[in-house]
């Protein structure tokens, strides 16, 4: 938008809301959300996307499926040897062979590292019955280890003397190709992880000072290797590396701090600043939105909580394998009453762990047997089935994928992900997993309507979850403002829902009251905008802007029995038969005139008021 100062400098707007840059509110202002305490929900009811990163992904180790190149080794013969199966089916596993000295059969990196540490490694017996050791060492007396017997059973553990790590954790989980996923979790600093053979499934005989294991080898018998991690966050999703570090940041869709928090958000693609939310009320009718175990229909799927950083920051993502068997591979909760003829929404947010394509569907009981997306998680397409969908990028490889469809007939239904090898695949199809490849899940949402809207996470929890609409307004008598000639300009982005409004001059009534709104029922935004001027009941104008406008530029200019407006620097539409409502003492923004209905569903940016009516050159000016 052009600047008024420098495009006008002899007119000032009464009143100038730059909500895009400002990052907060003018004190004349009334923002509110109406759940306030006591009966504030909680924070996961309210998010937005921030100008915040946080640590996505990480992978500390270098070369971390090349065993041969970066890592150190003692005690194997050889080295180790490489061009073995690994847990995809592939290649890219290494075999670690003892050899016949008495010394601690190992590989390693010296990594210095403080954090909620994961040390993930792949690893299956090969020859003999040699077992999995994984270190975390920070110091003399001062480490931990986990012994893994690689056939699902549980590690044994040992601590220094002087252990300073807190937190500890084991597990063991099958993967592809006869892998175990073997994971070491403490938080504390290491200064070296290890990977090492271990002749027995305890931990006696270790070294109290370096938490060691040495035996006199055989020079035959050996683990093979693969995928090795370590993070600072916990997560133990796998991120290959070569000659550097993995290392990925991403914006952060955080949680409201308190009730009534306006949300200045900004874009996850480009961190540029979208205005201030305004959406009216949303439930999220999906029980354990981000707890896909606790769904009631889990078909021949591996899922594991707390695998990776979710989209907030945190660690709850979860990650879903489909086994290695010719099978449908789905996750279907049947837990929402949907009504025939009601149009739904559905979205989550999905990160590709190896699997390329996904099917997000709804329930053959509620939607029919043909309404399905199949979505390729590389670069966003879909081939849609029945329902229309989106995808948007949101960081680090995460996706939020949406559909929506009306319900078919009444039934206690819901929506599924299915594992699929292709964008063509058809609906519910048999398809062969590898054991090891998946998706990472969070944030799944089903809610009545035609788009998603904010995130709104039932998270663990067992039922549906409310966010209250949103309201913003200013009395006309504290902007200056008193009646008579006034041009409105508005930015905005969005424009979603039931005729959403973009402004609303009010006296509190319908009766008199000037709004700009988009005259749009459904979830597109390239609906074109009316102006309507209603004064004293009589609505005198109901006009079309003239083009479509999807940036949302806007100017409304009324003077006694004239009124003009545009969108975008188009030509001017104009009205010489208008009264201009008086008593008008609100400025709506973001809603109808009650400020609880008709929500813009989309972002403010800007918003000037001045005490005049403009001319047609002016309006097509600040518009464009």
């Amino acid at each position: 938008m052009s600047s008024y100062s420098s495009t006008y400098p002899s007119i000032r707007p009464v009143f100038n809301a730059d909500f895009s840059n400002a990052g907060r509110l003018d004190s004349r202002i009334t923002f509110s959300r109406s759940d306030t305490p006591p009966t504030y929900a909680a924070p996961s009811a309210v998010h937005y996307w921030s100008n915040e990163k946080h640590l996505s992904s990480e992978n500390l180790f270098v070369q971390s499926s090349d065993f041969d190149t970066s890592w150190s080794s003692n005690g194997i013969l050889n080295g180790p040897t490489g061009g073995q199966s690994d847990p995809v089916g592939g290649t890219d596993g290494f075999e670690l062979v003892e050899s016949t000295s008495n010394i601690a059969h190992r590989v390693f990196q010296n990594i210095s590292a403080t954090g909620e540490l994961a040390l993930t490694v792949y690893a299956k017996q090969n020859s003999g019955t040699r077992y999995l050791m994984l270190k975390l060492f920070n110091a003399d007396y001062n480490w931990e280890v986990a012994v893994f017997d690689l056939a699902g059973g549980a590690a044994a553990t040992a601590s220094g003397s002087s252990s300073t790590f807190t937190s500890v954790t084991t597990s063991q989980s099958a993967s592809g190709n006869g892998f175990y996923k073997c994971v070491l979790k403490a938080t504390g600093t290491i200064s070296t992880a290890n990977i090492a053979l271990k002749d027995a499934t305890n931990t006696s005989g270790l070294s109290s000072l370096y938490g060691s294991f040495t035996y006199t080898g055989d020079g035959s018998s050996s683990i093979d290797v693969a995928f090795a991690s370590l993070t600072t966050t916990g997560a133990t999703d796998y991120n290959a590396t070569t000659t550097q570090i993995h290392r990925e940041y991403a914006p952060t869709l955080k949680s409201v701090s308190y009730a009534g928090q306006p949300r200045f958000e900004f874009s996850p693609t480009d961190s540029a600043s979208m205005g201030l939310l305004i959406e009216g009320s949303s439930t999220n009718l999906q029980r354990y939105g981000n707890d896909f175990g606790s769904w009631n229909l889990r078909s021949y799927v591996t899922i594991t909580a707390d695998a990776a950083v979710a989209p907030d920051g945190s660690l709850t993502a979860q990650s879903v394998v489909p086994t290695a068997i010719s099978e449908i591979h789905y996750i279907l909760d049947t837990s929402i009453s949907f009504t025939s003829g009601t149009t739904y929404t559905s979205s989550v947010f999905v990160k590709s762990a190896g699997s390329r394509y996904i099917q997000f569907g709804g329930g053959s009981s509620a939607f029919g047997a043909a309404a399905f997306v199949n979505f390729d998680l590389t670069d966003g397409s879909y081939t849609a089935t029945g329902m229309t969908a989106t995808a948007s990028a949101v960081g680090n490889d995460w996706w939020r994928l949406t559909v929506t469809a009306a319900a078919t007939a009444s039934a206690t239904e819901g929506f599924y992900l299915s594992y699929v090898t292709s964008k063509s695949a058809a609906r519910a199809g048999y398809a062969t997993g590898d054991g090891y490849s998946g998706y990472l899940l969070y944030g799944f949402q089903t809610e009545s309507g035609s788009f998603a809207s904010s995130l709104v996470n039932t998270g663990t929890g067992s039922s549906a979850l409310t966010r209250a609409a949103e309201s913003l307004s200013v009395a006309t008598a504290d902007i200056g403002y008193t009646g008579g000639p006034v041009t409105i300009v508005s930015e905005t982005e969005g424009g979603r829902g039931v005729y959403p409004q973009s402004f609303v001059l009010t006296d509190g009534t319908s009766s008199n009251q000037i709004s700009v709104y988009r005259n749009s029922t459904a979830a597109t935004t390239t609906t074109n905008w009316y102006l309507s001027v209603a004064s004293d009941g009589s609505n005198q104008v109901l006009a079309n802007i003239p083009a479509s406008n999807t940036a949302g530029k806007l100017a409304v200019s009324l003077n006694t029995d004239d009124a003009a407006f545009t969108t975008v620097g188009n030509s001017v539409t104009t009205d010489t038969s208008v009264t201009i409502p008086s008593g008008l003492s609100q400025l709506k923004i973001g809603a109808s005139w009650t400020g609880g209905t008709n929500h813009l569903n989309g972002h403010v940016k800007r918003l000037a008021v001045f005490g005049e009516a403009l001319s047609d050159t002016n309006l097509i000016s600040l518009t464009k």
